[in-house]
């Protein structure tokens, strides 16, 4: 069993946030442990390369800070103590959400997951920036489970109950993307759910073939179907030995074809790697994790 020893709920107490809420409760429920509810308190204004640049008298300002923040949070506890979940609040300053959120993970050392929205309050600082749970994904020293609504969820809305059937795990054969095994075996075993192993075959080749009539890799290799299948079969070994589990090769960009293939198949939860062996195009357009998040109509845990 993977070792969660504490989930993190991220929040900024808009309504979007806060319905990642019941996804945390119920992460903590499953994995046994203490479920911790974060707000971070931020000062945009200050600029750390400015020497002579000092905040303004900040201790009244950041006590009604976390005056509000710890009224806020007293409503979110009271919901998972409902649910039978132990609970407890804190509220940390930071320049940015993401390096408080991130900062406070790692005081917690291993064992820890992170649950959050996709969205909250930031508008127009998400496209100009990049969004707050982007770079928890891309800087968290742990999973993150990342929440859009509206969605296909896997919480039940009339029962409250975890509902997983699919997930789907996609690989590109790099040793990292391997790094979620451990946790969608749980999860899988838990909830008797069919685990969908799903690498993309990037078919585009050089234009100097167009003239030739050759317009994907698969007219000049076949068998590459077959031969890509086995190699993830390979790959994972006896990875998910007493589990249901498929194997599908798709052809076409890796974001467009996992978002395409979780709608249609009506996927639960996709699991993926942080990072894989895409190098600096993840570097200059955010990771694909990151872009799977984007697009994705079901929660992505991100490990």
């Amino acid at each position: 069993m993977p070792v969660i020893r504490k989930v993190i709920f991220t929040t900024d107490f808009s309504e979007t946030a806060n319905h990642a809420l019941p996804y945390a409760i119920k992460m903590a429920k499953i994995f046994e442990t203490d479920l911790v509810m974060l707000h971070a308190v931020t000062l945009y204004e200050h600029d750390p390369n400015d020497p002579g640049h000092r905040f303004p008298s900040l201790d009244r300002y950041c006590a009604e800070l976390r005056k509000s923040a710890d009224l806020n949070l007293q409503f979110c506890m009271e919901r998972a103590g409902e649910a039978g979940v132990s609970v407890r609040t804190t509220v940390v300053q930071s320049v940015t959400p993401h390096a408080g959120i991130i900062d406070f993970a790692k005081e917690q050392g291993e064992g820890v997951m992170i649950v959050m929205s996709t969205h909250g309050r930031s508008g127009l600082s998400h496209v100009l920036l990049g969004s707050v749970t982007e770079n928890v994904i891309r800087y968290a020293p742990c999973p993150v489970l990342a929440v859009k609504h509206p969605e296909h969820e896997f919480i039940d809305p009339k029962t409250g109950e975890v509902v997983v059937r699919k997930i789907l795990f996609p690989l590109d054969f790099s040793k990292d993307s391997l790094k979620p095994l451990d946790l969608v075996r749980f999860i899988a075993a838990r909830h008797a759910a069919e685990v969908v192993l799903f690498h993309a075959i990037d078919v585009d080749i050089p234009p100097i073939y167009y003239t030739a009539g050759i317009e994907s890799v698969l007219q000049l290799d076949p068998g590459l179907h077959d031969r890509m299948e086995k190699k993830m079969r390979d790959f994972v070994g006896d990875g998910f030995a007493g589990i249901d589990a498929r194997y599908v090769v798709a052809d076409g960009r890796a974001v467009t074809l996992i978002r395409d293939f979780a709608v249609r198949e009506k996927v639960d939860l996709i699991v993926m790697a942080s990072s894989g062996s895409h190098g600096i195009g993840d570097f200059l357009f955010g990771s694909t994790a990151a872009r799977v998040i984007q697009k994705a109509v079901c929660p992505v845990l991100v490990v």
